[in-house]
């Protein structure tokens, strides 16, 4: 065999094992999962889809502000996931989520069984399982998130597909209808709020003045808190002199001044309100007014922090505006729910009294939810209330009842799966007391001298 054939042989020999050595590394390639930081990447959910913010079908369309949620269940069954194995889940560019963290707990145990860590520069959120998901079987659940629509990305009018990336695969989660930017809708009074991400407890508002660029005289800001168990940071309140814009969807405030020296700020001595002198305002004179509002507790998902914001001038009101800062925490299984209280009223006899009035009152921040009277079962109902310890004050007993004990306490455990408590509360009758009079009529003495 000469040498010329000599090689070709071999040049022939080292294409074909090349060819196999290389399918047999795209085969392993194939068949190994991609690998996270901590593990691999998992596809656990089983189903996404958006929502209103209290877990509903939304139904309308989205105000340029206006947030909704992204829920998903998880389901581990089969998959073989290990601890700091993840779950990623990528939003579409037409999006803003809020960066934050929370845990995802067992709902009887309370053991974690994973953390999710949200994250508004990539849009998306990570799942990192722990060591739970090794020590458990067919491990399943839900959590959900806020989003909303970027509308520096997505300016216009119309309907959005909001399709979320899992890993590597996109699904369907919906859509949602959102209004577009306008004109910026330019108000005399408007104000603002949100709560501090790194530190639930910590409420930021501003109250701006004079966007529509009016001719007032003798202006006043006042602001009354809605809600009590918290208190203003009073050196938190800044007076700022500026000019307003409507830009690409967002109201901008530029040429700014601090004037706050130069304006008197007084406050009420229950300390839940206070009022900021202005003076006379021009067309020129525009202001943002800021400061922080610190809570006593910690908030929780969906409470709504209202509080009133007035303009005054020439000794009359021009101007009214109430906001409410909304509490948005992610949150995972036993999250999302709306709760409801059942008052049972009855005698001794167990028998149903009608005409008993309550004042349900919130314990965390003294909110009071109402003030209720008993139909003729002797019952009422308190909906839409969030899971948390609450406070039923008798304030009036039936007539011919007395009030035995005037307060009531529901806490957290006591709601039962299908998110309601049944309190019932007996009223004794009023004792009646008989008063005896005895008269002692004497005869006369007569006395014979």
């Amino acid at each position: 065999m000469n040498k010329k054939k000599k090689f070709s042989i071999f040049s022939f020999l080292i294409c074909l094992l090349t060819t196999i050595f290389v399918f047999s590394l795209n085969k392993t390639f194939a068949e190994t999962p991609e690998v996270s930081v901590t593990g691999k990447f998992v596809d656990t959910i089983q189903n996404v889809k958006v929502s209103n913010n209290e877990g509903g079908d939304l139904t309308w369309d989205l105000e340029q502000w206006a947030t909704f949620r992204i829920n998903a269940d998880f389901n581990l069954a089969g998959k073989n996931v290990k601890a700091g194995d993840q779950t990623t889940l990528t939003v579409p560019e037409a999006l803003m989520i809020t960066s934050q963290t929370f845990d995802i707990p067992d709902k009887i145990t309370k053991e974690i069984i994973a953390h999710a860590k949200v994250d508004a520069t990539n849009k998306k959120l990570t799942l990192t399982y722990t060591d739970y998901v090794e020590k458990h079987s067919d491990t399943n659940g839900a959590f959900f998130f806020y989003a909303r629509v970027d509308f520096k990305k997505h300016p216009q009018q119309g309907e959005i597909p909001i399709e979320i990336t899992i890993n590597n695969e996109t699904k369907p989660a919906g859509k949602v209808t959102f209004k577009g930017i306008g004109d910026g809708d330019p108000k005399l009074l408007t104000k603002t709020s949100w709560v501090n991400e790194g530190d639930k407890r910590e409420v930021q508002y501003t109250i701006s003045v004079n966007r529509t660029k009016e001719n007032i005289q003798g202006v006043t800001i006042e602001d009354h808190l809605k809600f009590t168990n918290a208190s203003y940071v009073k050196d938190s309140i800044k007076v700022i002199k500026g000019k307003f814009a409507f830009v690409d969807g967002e109201w901008q405030f530029s040429d700014r001044v601090d004037v706050t020296d130069q304006h008197k700020v007084t406050f009420a001595e229950d300390g839940q309100s206070f009022v900021v002198d202005l003076g006379d305002i021009t067309e020129a004179d525009q202001y943002r007014i800021s400061y922080k509002v610190r809570l006593n507790y910690d908030p929780v998902d969906k409470e709504l922090l209202k509080n009133d914001a007035t303009l005054k001038g020439k000794g009359k009101v021009l101007k009214e505006v109430t906001n409410g800062a909304l509490v948005q925490i992610a949150g995972g299984v036993g999250e999302g729910y709306v709760y409801s209280i059942n008052i049972q009223k009855v005698d001794n006899e167990n028998q149903p009294l009608k005409g008993a009035k309550f004042k349900v009152v919130r314990e965390a921040n003294n909110q009071v939810i109402g003030e209720y009277e008993t139909d003729e079962n002797g019952k009422i109902t308190v909906n839409a209330l969030l899971k948390d310890k609450y406070i039923l004050t008798e304030t009036e007993a039936p007539s011919g009842y007395v009030i035995k004990v005037a307060d009531t306490e529901v806490n957290v455990d006591d709601f039962g799966a299908d998110h309601s408590v049944t309190k019932t509360i007996v009223n004794p009758k009023e004792e009646t007391t008989t008063t005896t009079t005895t008269t002692t009529t004497e005869a006369p003495t007569t006395t014979t001298v």
